[in-house]
This record gives structure tokens, C-alpha cells and sequence, in this order.
């Protein structure tokens, strides 16, 4: 590696690639090696720490997402390819590379606040309240603007209460801030060594509508990515994966990625 470059460039092998990198601060968590002998911790202090130790301060990564109409499908209904950009952990630039129809469709999320590009019309639109239910960019998929935003999970949700504690994981509920919210609760799963949850549980009025897992987990220049999500839709009886090909981080980025008004120029 050439030690003069302030970018470092590391390529993730798989069979494909899916969304989130500190890209997608509520979906792909970026976190630096822990001992696995961390002492017991309320329930609080370990979300702490993991929004503490999510993401640098710039990221950039190639993605796909593969849409399944059915849980159990064993091939996918739908493919797309994305760009995805992020800036610490509230700020975020989804891209979409393909398929052609909706190629330059863009999704930009400042610290919450919603934004969306429609290539097709020219115009930039606002998304809020009941609106972040809806899939990223209404193009499908079971991953929601309000699953894939956020400003870190201290800020956007409370009420967290440890629901068990193994030698593994802590599991731990929460209820969202914001009233809007189409959760009632979501249930975290951290894996003690490295402080990725690597299985959010989501409900609405005590009936679970979603399960997002985690999995492949690379550490990669000290920090652990996990490069494979899943999120499983029982209410729709489908699923979407995303996978991540590869990641920079510590990247100049320009400013123009997450201005309100230039972003999609």
C-alpha cells in the first residue's frame, strides 16, 4: 500500500454486495475490535458504545441490493446497483447505478432529514412523517427510509432495557423517538467482541414485521464490517439483501454530496 495516500482503498470479494457501510448508519455498522472480555455494561452504555465506534469520518462503497418476492425464494425478483457516501454518522448519499429506469435516482438523509432526486422529472422531494415508511426511492425492497436513515441509535431511540445477556450477545429493547415512527420497539442484538448488532428485531404493537441479520464479518484495517444484510418482511413475505463489494474511508468527499440543494447536480 502506498503510505503517502491519504485514501485507503480495501476490496471486499463476494458473490455480491449490498447496501450499508457507515454509508447507511442505521444498517451497515463499521466498529474497531474490542476484547471479548468486555465486563458487563447496562443497556445504555453498550448502544453508547456502539454508536461511539460506528464509521469514520468519510466512507464511500459500491453496492447491490437483490429483492426477493418471497421469504423462501431461492432466486432474486430484482437487482440494483448503488453508490453509497457517507459523512460521520448522521449524514448519508445513496446513488443509483442501475437498472437504466431508474439510474440517477438519488436519496440524501442530513442528520434525518430526507431528500429525494427523481431523475425523471427534474425534481427534488421531501420525505417526512408517514412518508419514511415507504421503500428507499419507491423502487421496492423491504428496506424502509426509516431503516436505512437515522442519526445514531442514542439519538433516535430510548427506553433501552437489557433483555438478556449471554457470553456472546446482549440483547436489548428500545423505543423509537420519533412519534411518526411505523415501530413500536426494536430489539438489538450485539455481539460482545466487537459491538456490531447482528440481528435487529422489529415490532409493531407486540408483533414482530421485520428481522434484519448481519453476517460476514471482515475486519478490515481495524475495523469490523459486516459485508452481508438481510432484511426478512413477515408482512410481505418477502426479503431484500444487500452486499457490500467494496469500501473506502477517510476519503475526500466533496460538499456538493450533501448540500440540499446540489446534491443531485
Amino acid at each position: 500500500m502506498n503510505t503517502n495516500r491519504t485514501r485507503r482503498k480495501t476490496t471486499i470479494d463476494g458473490a455480491a454486495r449490498i447496501l450499508a457501510c457507515a454509508v447507511l448508519p442505521a444498517v451497515l455498522w463499521l466498529a474497531p475490535a474490542v476484547p471479548a472480555s468486555a465486563q458487563s455494561r447496562s443497556a445504555e452504555q453498550v448502544m453508547r458504545e456502539v454508536d461511539a465506534q460506528r464509521g469514520p469520518e468519510t466512507a464511500r462503497s459500491r453496492m447491490t441490493m437483490r429483492i426477493y418476492n418471497r421469504l423462501d425464494a431461492d432466486s432474486h425478483d430484482r437487482e440494483i446497483r448503488l453508490l453509497s457516501y457517507s459523512r460521520g454518522v448522521s449524514d448519508s448519499l445513496i446513488e443509483f447505478v442501475s437498472p437504466r429506469s431508474i439510474a440517477g435516482l438519488r436519496v440524501l438523509d442530513l442528520d434525518g432529514a430526507i431528500r429525494v432526486f427523481f431523475p425523471s422529472t427534474g425534481r427534488v422531494r421531501n420525505i417526512g412523517g408517514a412518508g419514511r415508511r415507504g421503500s428507499v426511492g419507491g423502487v421496492g425492497g423491504d428496506f424502509s427510509y426509516e431503516d436505512m436513515g437515522g442519526s445514531g441509535f442514542m439519538n433516535d431511540y430510548h427506553q433501552f432495557r437489557m433483555q438478556e445477556e449471554t457470553a456472546s450477545r446482549w440483547v436489548i429493547a428500545a423505543v423509537p423517538r420519533d412519534a411518526d415512527s411505523q415501530y413500536s420497539r426494536l430489539v438489538f442484538h450485539v455481539n460482545r467482541e466487537n459491538f456490531v448488532p447482528v440481528r435487529i428485531d422489529y415490532f409493531e404493537n407486540g408483533t414482530q414485521v421485520k428481522r434484519l441479520e448481519a453476517s460476514r464479518v471482515q475486519k478490515i484495517e481495524g475495523r469490523n464490517v459486516a459485508t452481508h444484510l438481510v432484511m426478512f418482511n413477515m408482512q410481505e413475505d418477502s426479503r431484500t439483501e444487500i452486499r457490500m463489494h467494496d469500501v473506502e474511508w477517510d476519503v475526500p468527499l466533496s460538499a456538493d454530496l450533501f448540500h440540499p440543494n446540489r446534491f443531485h447536480r
